[in-house]
C-alpha cells in the first residue's frame, strides 16, 4: 500500500466545563467530543523521503507550519521509518472555528502513516504522541463520541444517539489562547461565571428522553461569557437557533462555531434568518 485517502471530522463539544489554570499551565476541562459529518480529506502517499505538507485553504499553513506535518515527523521518529510521506489536505472544517479541524489532521495523519507503514506503533503510543501535539488531537483516535477529563487527555468511549447538528460559522475565528486568558482574567475579577462540572451521565439520559431544559442544562460553554462579551453575534445566533426551535444550542470549544442540536421535523428552519446575520449554516449529524 503506497497511498491512502482518509476522512478527517470536525467535532462539536456537547457541554464544556473549564476549570481553573493548574501549575502545569494547562487547564482541567470536562466534555464529551462529538465528530461529526463535515469533514475535511486527507491523502498520504509514501514518499522515498522527507515530509511534505499541502493545503487547499490560504488561511491554513503548508509545509512545517502545519499541525500534520509536526504529526507526521513525530510519527516517523518514533517508529524510525527510513521513508517520507507527501500529505495533501482538502480543508472544508473553518479554521479557528472551534470544531477541531488542526487536531483531527494531526489524528488522521498519526493514523494514517501507522496503516501506511505497517502499524510499527501501538494504539498506545499513538495517543502519547498525539496528546502531545495538543489536548484535542487523542480523542479523534478514538473514531466516536467519548468523554474528556483531564486537559483532554483522559477519554473514555461512550454511545450517544445519533444528533442532528446545524453548525453556524460568522466568517471569524477566535484564538484559543485568548479564550483561556480571557476566561482567567474574568475569574480573577471575579466576573467569570463558573457553573457545576457537567455530567455527561445526565446529558446521555436528557437525550435520550429528548428533554430540552436537561440537554440545555448539559451543554453549558464555560468560555461563552468570555466570548459572547467580546463577539455579541455569537450570543445572537444562540439565541435565533433557541428561538427557531432547536433543542439546545451552544458554542463549540472557544468558538467562533455555534451549534444547535436540532429535530428533523416540527421546528423553524432559522437559516435564512442567520444568512442576513451573515452567518454561512451547514447542516450535518453526529457520527
Amino acid at each position: 500500500m503506497d497511498r491512502l485517502v482518509l476522512s478527517s471530522p470536525a467535532k462539536i463539544n456537547l457541554g464544556l466545563w473549564v476549570g481553573r489554570k493548574r501549575a502545569d499551565g494547562f487547564h482541567d476541562i470536562v466534555t464529551i467530543i462529538a465528530p461529526v459529518e463535515l469533514a475535511d480529506t486527507i491523502a498520504i502517499s509514501r514518499t522515498r523521503t522527507g515530509i511534505e505538507v499541502s493545503c487547499d485553504s490560504a488561511e491554513v499553513p503548508s509545509g512545517p507550519g502545519n499541525l500534520a506535518h509536526k504529526a507526521a515527523a513525530a510519527f516517523m521518529q518514533a517508529a524510525r521509518v527510513n521513508a517520507g510521506c507527501r500529505i495533501r489536505i482538502r480543508k472544508r472544517i473553518p479554521v479557528g472555528g472551534g470544531l477541531g479541524g488542526g487536531s483531527s489532521n494531526a489524528a488522521t495523519v498519526l493514523a494514517g502513516l501507522n496503516r501506511l507503514f505497517g502499524r510499527p506503533l501501538s494504539p498506545r503510543r499513538l495517543r502519547l504522541i498525539a496528546a502531545s501535539l495538543g489536548s484535542d488531537v487523542p480523542a479523534f483516535l478514538v473514531s466516536g463520541p467519548c468523554i474528556a477529563r483531564g486537559r483532554g487527555e483522559k477519554l473514555r468511549r461512550i454511545r450517544l444517539p445519533r444528533l442532528e447538528v446545524l453548525l453556524c460559522f460568522p466568517g471569524f475565528p477566535v484564538a484559543t489562547a485568548w479564550a483561556y486568558a480571557e476566561l482567567d482574567r474574568l475569574r480573577g475579577a471575579g466576573r467569570g461565571l463558573t457553573w457545576p462540572v457537567i455530567s455527561p451521565k445526565l446529558l446521555r439520559a436528557a437525550l435520550r428522553r429528548n428533554e430540552p431544559d436537561q440537554v440545555a442544562a448539559q451543554l453549558r460553554n464555560s468560555f461563552e461569557p468570555a466570548v459572547f462579551r467580546r463577539h455579541p453575534a455569537l450570543g445572537r445566533a444562540r439565541e435565533l437557533l433557541l428561538r427557531h426551535g432547536a433543542l439546545a444550542a451552544s458554542l463549540s470549544g472557544s468558538g467562533s462555531t455555534v451549534y444547535g442540536l436540532v429535530r428533523t421535523k416540527g421546528w423553524k428552519d432559522p437559516m435564512a434568518t442567520l444568512a442576513r446575520n451573515r452567518f454561512h449554516c451547514v447542516k450535518t449529524s453526529t457520527q
